[in-house]
């Protein structure tokens, strides 16, 4: 029997975002829709965005590795949700594991976005998980995960390819504690 996960998602994400501000339905070039809620009460300062309905997409595909993916932005640009939304459909259309830890460019189709901000590329990763419940959904006996996404700079990409994730990683959350409440993404020095 085929388990919907959106409803479950919705409500997890309502529980530490409250409402959605906004949900926008975006379409693939092959004409699968995916939405995008913006959750702009989540954390002062910040406008998180959510997919919804990749969980129910990837789960018919990956088992055990599929999930939504949050974004956090201090900035409010019209393109970030288009941004976010085209690097998911990237993930669907290459079948890339949520839980591999990567990062996708987007400066050659985004390069206004890209020296405005000096980010070029969308990472996803496991989330900044205060209370070692956000990160994790349940239906009966299984789960579904939450990722997280965050914009980077081409010396973070370049710290990333050198270095691998996991060290990567370590620096990237060092300005934060991690366990910070109002942490938010950091940039390494690279």
């Amino acid at each position: 029997m085929r388990t919907f996960w959106t409803e479950i998602y919705d409500q997890h994400f309502q529980h530490y975002f409250q409402k959605p501000f906004d949900v926008q339905v975006y379409h693939g070039p092959d004409g699968a829709g995916l939405k995008v809620a913006t959750y702009d009460w989540a954390k002062r300062g910040y406008r998180v965005y959510a997919s919804v309905g990749l969980a129910d997409k990837l789960a018919e595909i990956e088992g055990e590795d599929f999930g939504e993916v949050v974004l956090f932005s201090d900035v409010d640009d019209k393109e970030i949700p288009q941004l976010f939304v085209n690097a998911l459909f990237f993930i669907l259309h290459h079948d890339i594991p949520l839980g591999a830890r990567f990062a996708i460019d987007f400066a050659d189709m985004a390069s206004e976005f890209a020296q405005r901000y000096d980010k070029t590329s969308l990472y996803f990763t496991h989330p900044a998980d205060d209370d070692g419940k956000f990160d994790k959904v349940r239906i009966g006996e299984t789960f579904g995960r939450v990722y997280q996404a965050f914009f980077i700079a081409p010396r973070e990409v370049e710290y990333l390819e050198d270095f691998g994730a996991h060290v990567f990683e370590l620096e990237f959350w060092k300005p934060f504690a991690r366990a910070s409440k109002d942490a938010a993404p950091a940039e390494v020095e690279a």
